[in-house]
């Protein structure tokens, strides 16, 4: 039997097929999220990958997503704008009723964290980073995940860095991920002159930038790499877990990041699963 792993981000919706508990996928698709776009764009994003991957053969579906998740009922208790239009939707339930399959539905970074574990037998205390559009946060203490009141807890891209900082679209001001998110990335690049080098269209392009010695690269990636050592280490002081797991599209530039975060790699591994720790996590939901 497969089963069938999709993680919802703000910019790209993931799904792979897993057989067992092998983590290297049998297939897997990728559509773009639309989620500025609204519940039904998304809703019909998502199903367009499901109708493409659930053929024959899948015993399960897991949903990975971004927002507060009732991982009991399944349904987005809360999502920024990055979903526009996500906060309520019950989304294991219009999966199971489409599909006629069970499914299970949970927090994006906690189900990234829950796959990453599988590599790391014996550890109990543990967090999660995803680095994507927005910024994911996951922890576990004790061998129990972090929830806290309305599926909220261990949300760290929402803890403020900056308290005289950027506007998150969460309503706060200084979050993580107004500073260590690819959006915030791109929105600090349109800010400076690359000359003589072209603007960068992505963080990997960017980070390609900074490995050159671009002087505009230098400065938003600098500054990049002093919010990240400052999350770190409140996620340290905090909770002292054993290890921080870095993910998502950002953290693929491992190289750059490494460098950054120097002193304060002390226990921070990336994640092995790459960017289908979500699917993988939800997969085995």
């Amino acid at each position: 039997m497969l089963k069938c792993g999709i993680d919802i981000g703000g910019t790209t919706i993931k799904g792979a097929l897993f057989e067992g508990a092998n983590p290297a996928p049998v297939r897997e698709l990728s559509v773009p999220t639309r989620g500025r776009e609204g519940r039904e764009a998304i809703l019909g994003q998502l199903f367009s990958l499901l109708d493409a991957l659930c053929k024959k053969d899948v015993g399960f579906i897991g949903i990975s997503s971004a927002g507060n998740i009732d991982p009991e009922t399944g349904r987005c208790v809360y999502a920024t704008d990055n979903l526009t239009g996500w906060t309520g939707t019950e989304i294991a339930r219009l999966v199971r009723e489409r599909y006629s399959l069970p499914c299970k539905a949970d927090n994006d970074a906690i189900c990234a964290l829950k796959g990453e574990l599988a590599f790391y037998a014996g550890v109990k205390d543990a967090t999660m980073i995803t680095l994507g559009t927005g910024v994911g946060g996951a922890s576990m203490v004790a061998g129990n995940i972090v929830r806290g009141r309305n599926f909220a807890g261990g949300r760290w891209g929402h803890l403020c860095l900056n308290p005289a900082g950027n506007r998150c679209n969460c309503g706060k001001v200084g979050c993580a991920e107004t500073y260590l998110s690819a959006t915030a990335l791109m929105r600090e690049s349109g800010k400076e002159d690359f000359s003589p080098d072209p603007p960068p269209r992505d963080v990997k392009e960017l980070f390609g930038l900074y490995n050159g010695g671009n002087p505009a690269a230098e400065r938003v990636v600098g500054a990049f790499g002093k919010y990240l050592c400052r999350l770190l280490t409140e996620i340290k002081t905090i909770l002292a877990p054993e290890i921080i797991i870095l993910g998502g599209g950002v953290a693929a530039g491992r190289g750059v990041i490494g460098k950054l975060i120097g002193k304060e790699s002390e226990n921070v591994v990336f994640a092995r699963l790459g960017n289908l720790a979500g699917a993988y996590g939800a997969a085995n939901l």
